[in-house]
């Protein structure tokens, strides 16, 4: 891990304090074992309740569960060594030990003495901001994973009868539905899924996938969902189909051997009921990769302070589970106004600029799918190429693509389409987005089962000719978004 040469590289170049931001404090033990063993270092660690110990040793030091006592402790050892402070950032409101730190720090840089602070965030007193080193422990890696899945299997298959029936591809893939959990989180759901049945099959896959959205819709904040249909189930959109498929692998390791980038997103500009979530959804599905919606009126808190932060721990659990799609849902609902936001004190323009840093800078592979109704409220600024690496627009679907769309759904409700005259549904469909195709489709089927017949054409024209779709009750709104889109985007069919 990158993080075990960060740790050690500020070990030796005597960085006196040292926050580590993790929820897995087991880890960042077991790291600065590892490093201080390798340094031959002393290695002690403190907690609250048990004071300040040997690593390896059952006695603490006497009277250290203070941490004010505990670190003056430190300051009093004259030898080098490594001290790992688990929680001591819940008593930095404490004026005695924020001094003690202040002291510590200086003696500490004078040798190879190290205090490491872990968290699962880091926010120093002002006192401290200069003094303290920060790093981040990300999630475990698809190695660590593995080799965690494979000492699971093991130390089961020892105790109780298991029966595995994953082979070798299956396996990744187990390890692939993993990321995003802690090492504990892993070994925990994957110990549950194996005993329940004492057995690891593909739909224990499933199951650790309910696992990890229920994890997801604690937060609140974005919400996980299972992969359901590609792109062969999408009818037209055949540039962006195109588009994507090229980029279908340019998460894997052969393609950043082979100096390929990871693309960063696209934005899905078009009229309603054309397609765009669905595609967004589609994408993660043929890519392999998990899928997160946000939605950008979620961020938005009545207490100071909150909708910055939930808006960072949404793109902390999006980096999280990298590589992944991030949809972006109505990008404009939650940025329209921004250049109207002095009503909320400037809130808006930080959110704002937030997450355009984030879009520009950002190193997890996080691929983001932004949708879109109505370009005109968006920020010229959120548009510009870095952001995303194209801008497709969603029309109304061509005669051809609707027939596409129309054995699409009828094939997804048990229809065979050659027993269906698609020419006369797209004739009947002229100006229908997808969405409202599919609407005629289910319609006609409530009529055919109402009337105990078999859906056949004629229903469904019916259907069709006794609603009005949005490019009529819309009319102007659509040509002006069509005129908008026709030199500024890429089409996408």
């Amino acid at each position: 891990m990158d993080v075990l040469k960060d740790l050690e590289l500020l070990i030796n170049s005597r960085s006196p304090i040292i926050a580590v931001e993790t929820y897995e404090e087991e880890r960042v033990e077991e790291a600065l074992r590892a490093i201080t063993t390798k340094l031959a270092l002393p290695f002690f660690v403190w907690t609250v309740t048990e004071g300040l110990r040997r690593h390896g040793s059952e006695t603490p030091l006497y009277d250290t569960q203070r941490p004010a006592m505990a670190l003056g402790n430190l300051i009093s050892m004259r030898a080098e060594g490594v001290y790992l402070f688990k929680g001591l950032d819940r008593h930095w409101g404490e004026a005695e030990v924020v001094r003690k730190l202040q002291d510590l720090a200086r003696a500490f840089a004078k040798a190879r003495r190290a205090l490491i602070l872990s968290a699962p965030q880091v926010v120093p007193p002002p006192e401290l901001e200069k003094l303290v080193a920060v790093v981040k422990l990300e999630l475990p890696t698809a190695e660590e994973l593995r080799r965690l899945a494979d000492r699971v299997i093991e130390d089961l298959s020892r105790q109780h009868r298991i029966r595995i029936e994953l082979g070798a591809e299956e396996r990744e893939r187990l390890v692939d539905t993993l990321r995003g959990f802690t090492l504990f989180e892993a070994e925990r759901v994957l110990t549950r899924v194996i005993l329940d049945d004492l057995a690891l099959t593909l739909k224990d896959l499933d199951r650790i996938i309910e696992a990890k959205k229920a994890l997801f819709d604690r937060e609140g904040i974005i919400e996980y969902f299972p992969h359901e249909e590609g792109l062969a189930q999408i009818g037209g959109l055949g540039n962006l189909k195109t588009w994507l498929q090229k980029r279908r692998k340019a998460f894997s390791r052969e393609a950043k051997q082979f100096g390929v980038p990871a693309p960063k997103g696209i934005l899905l500009l078009g009229v309603q009921g054309c397609g765009k979530s669905l595609a967004a959804k589609a994408v993660a599905k043929e890519w392999g990769v998990p899928l997160l919606r946000m939605e950008p009126g979620r961020l938005y808190d009545k207490y100071v302070g909150e909708s910055e932060k939930r808006l960072e721990r949404a793109l902390q659990l999006a980096e999280r589970l990298a590589p992944c799609v991030l949809m972006v849902d109505e990008i404009e609902k939650g940025f329209a106004y921004v250049a109207d936001a002095e009503g909320d004190a400037g809130l808006s323009r930080r959110i704002f600029g937030r997450l355009l840093g984030w879009l520009q800078d950002r190193a997890a592979p996080v691929f983001v799918v932004a949708t879109c109704n109505q370009i005109a409220q968006l920020p010229p600024e959120l548009l510009r190429k870095g952001r995303f690496d194209e801008i497709f627009f969603l029309d109304l679907p061509s005669r051809e693509e609707r027939k596409e769309i129309f054995a699409v759904h009828l094939a997804k409700r048990k229809r065979d389409p050659s027993g269906f005259d698609l020419d006369a549904l797209a004739d009947a469909s002229e100006g229908f987005s997808g969405a409202e195709i599919e609407a005629g489709v289910v319609s006609a089927l409530y009529t055919a089962f109402s009337q105990g017949s078999e859906l056949e054409t004629g229903l469904v024209v019916r259907e069709l000719k006794g609603t009005k779709p949005l490019s009529v009750t819309r009319a102007e709104d659509v040509e002006a978004l069509r005129d908008w889109a026709r030199d500024r985007t890429v089409m996408a069919s």
